[in-house]
């Protein structure tokens, strides 16, 4: 890890090499000097003689005090979707290994719950959302309307098609957790379920979609994304768009509301 004081811009620069795995990873994480932008790469190289079939999961978790029962608002521009299996919690009030369309997943007693929102119940939960793949982008965004704070993470949907919502309310009893964790991770990622890699490619595509990517042999591949933080109007609604233009990342209000908020970004995706 490492400081990188040949950039205009304050940068860090992590790296590790995995010998067993034979691939070499790095991500520099780049602020923006003037708008309260974070710009991330990394970058996998394959140093074996063989293509290796990988996941590859940006894992963002949300906790309090931003995070909040009923009041922080997540928002994905996801279609299908699908729940967990059995075996994921013992807590858990949605139908099991149910497909459903983002964001009303049905609930074991025939009800829908909207996972916009978390309710204030004892739970953990997992599901799997396929980004709509009519767009070029993808996003998630996290807003917590009572302190106007609005978090957004961009990033391009072939890098990224899947969104995993962890839903995590003082449920795991086991250390670290111990019954008192509250968080909710929205990872965007490659393949939809953490599940081993060989079950992955076993099952193959879910809703059409491949679950797994390539690295090939003797090469490097790189992705990047954007973090962006915007203090929102008052009673802001969650966000229904972003969308990336001659140098501004413009982030379009849901419904019922329409206000747009906008900040300058680089030429970066």
């Amino acid at each position: 890890m490492k400081k990188d004081s040949s950039m205009r811009v304050p940068a860090l620069h992590c790296s590790c090499v995995l010998p067993e795995a034979q691939i070499s990873f790095s991500r520099t994480i780049s602020l923006d000097n003037t708008s309260p932008v974070v710009y991330c790469e990394e970058r996998a190289e394959n140093m074996g003689a063989c293509d290796r079939p990988i996941s590859w999961n940006e894992h963002v978790t949300f906790g309090p005090p931003f995070l909040e029962c009923g009041t922080t608002i997540f928002d994905i521009p996801a279609t299908r979707a699908k729940t967990c299996g059995p075996g994921y919690s013992e807590r858990i009030f949605l139908q099991l290994d149910t497909e459903f369309i983002w964001p009303d997943a049905p609930r074991k007693d025939g009800s829908c719950s909207n996972l916009r929102i978390m309710p204030d119940e004892r739970y953990g939960h997992y599901t799997a959302q396929l980004l709509d793949p009519a767009l070029g982008g993808g996003f998630i965004s996290a807003c917590n309307p009572r302190q106007r704070l609005l978090v957004v993470y961009a990033f391009r949907r072939e890098d990224f098609a899947w969104v995993g919502n962890w839903e995590e309310r003082n449920n795991r009893a086991t250390a670290p957790w111990r019954g008192r964790t509250f968080c909710r991770g929205m990872e965007f990622s490659t393949t939809p379920f953490a599940i081993p890699r060989r079950e992955t490619i076993d099952q193959g595509p879910l809703f059409g979609e491949k679950t797994y990517r390539w690295l090939p042999a003797r090469s490097t591949v790189a992705v990047r994304y954007l973090i962006m933080l915007f203090m929102t109007p008052e009673h802001f609604e969650g966000v229904s768009r972003v969308f990336l233009e001659r140098g501004r990342a413009r982030v379009t209000e849901a419904a019922p509301g329409s206000r747009e908020l906008n900040v300058a970004v680089a030429n970066f995706l």
